[in-house]
């Protein structure tokens, strides 16, 4: 019986000790088009952030930028990408 109730107090305490996480993410897009069309320009910005419930936290953004050029039928595309991480933690 000793050893049930031991048993019992270690399940309790481990569900008790999971942490809970919270995920929060947010894109944003810009887009320009001009010329009647044959240049355009996307903006894109993602931005993930995660924390749990000790307070330590953490965020990753990446943002790229995307230009596009039609001219005499062909298509020329650049995009450039862009990554950032960062970590907090409680004081």
């Amino acid at each position: 019986m000793k050893k049930f109730i031991f048993v019992s107090l270690l399940t309790a305490t481990a569900l008790v000790a999971q942490k809970t996480e919270t995920t929060d993410s947010t894109t944003t897009t810009k887009t320009e088009t001009g010329d009647h069309g044959r240049k355009v320009k996307t903006d894109s910005t993602t931005t993930n952030s995660t924390a749990d419930s000790n307070g330590n936290g953490s965020s990753n953004t990446t943002t790229t930028k995307t230009k596009t050029k039609k001219h005499h039928g062909k298509v020329k595309s650049t995009s450039t990408s862009e990554s950032t991480t960062s970590d907090q933690h409680p004081k």
